[in-house]
């Protein structure tokens, strides 16, 4: 990837995309607990797992119930896991009514956009391809493109080097306590959506704002707006 032409003064706005552009916890929700459903495990509830990847999701589940996981029976779980998901994502996309508007409105007014996700790349090009918001994004990550998933920062600070902006001037939107920390952890700033968490809860995780609804965005002065 080649930075794009910035100053000092640009703002970046970066998206996750389960739980904020793609309303998919509930299938991924589902997913978990169907492959989860015959181990020797305790399901933990969505929100401690949301924003995470799937591999990553799955070894906690485990650990928090001190069971031993191997590399080739996680490998199992996680494909069984992306399977069940995207049969269901496939079936009815579930893009957030105001995505398009949103990205773009933004891309309009001029601000650099991308994607980082946590989710599979297959699952990244449905939701593109469901939105047809693809050509607005000037950069686009999933979680099979880094190493290291949410919360570590891997995946924002790439985007963020692609920019060529300050971390003060990169503002993420998130809905789960990994994506927040995950952007935190980069010095960025994050607005968080509710939606697996209150408001209160994403303040709690470094939010610097919060909003209920993305068309929301639009108004914050940040991004062009009067609030």
């Amino acid at each position: 990837m080649q930075k794009i032409a910035s100053s000092q003064k640009q703002i970046g706005c970066i998206f996750d995309m389960d739980g904020v552009l793609f309303l998919s916890s509930d299938f991924h929700h589902q997913a978990f607990c169907k492959v989860l459903e015959n181990e020797p495990v305790q399901m933990l509830d969505y929100p401690e797992l949301s924003g995470m990847r799937t591999d990553s999701a799955i070894q906690k589940v485990f650990e928090k119930s001190g069971i031993f996981l191997s590399r080739k029976k996680l490998e199992e779980l996680v494909l069984r896991k992306r399977v069940f998901a995207s049969k269901m994502l496939r079936k009815e996309p579930p893009v957030d009514p105001d995505c398009k508007k949103v990205i773009f409105e933004l891309y309009r007014r001029g601000i650099p956009l991308a994607l980082a996700s946590s989710s599979s790349s297959k699952n990244v090009k449905l939701f593109l391809d469901s939105s047809g918001t693809r050509k607005y994004f000037a950069v686009i990550l999933s979680g099979d493109d880094v190493k290291k998933g949410k919360p570590d920062p891997e995946i924002y600070r790439t985007i963020r080097n692609f920019f060529g902006i300050i971390p003060k001037n990169c503002f993420v939107v998130e809905d789960s306590e990994s994506g927040i920390r995950s952007a935190k952890s980069d010095g960025m700033n994050v607005i968080g959506l509710v939606s697996q968490h209150s408001h209160k809860e994403l303040k709690l995780f470094g939010a610097v704002t919060t909003i209920c609804r993305l068309d929301e965005l639009l108004k914050l002065r940040v991004f062009g707006g009067e609030i």
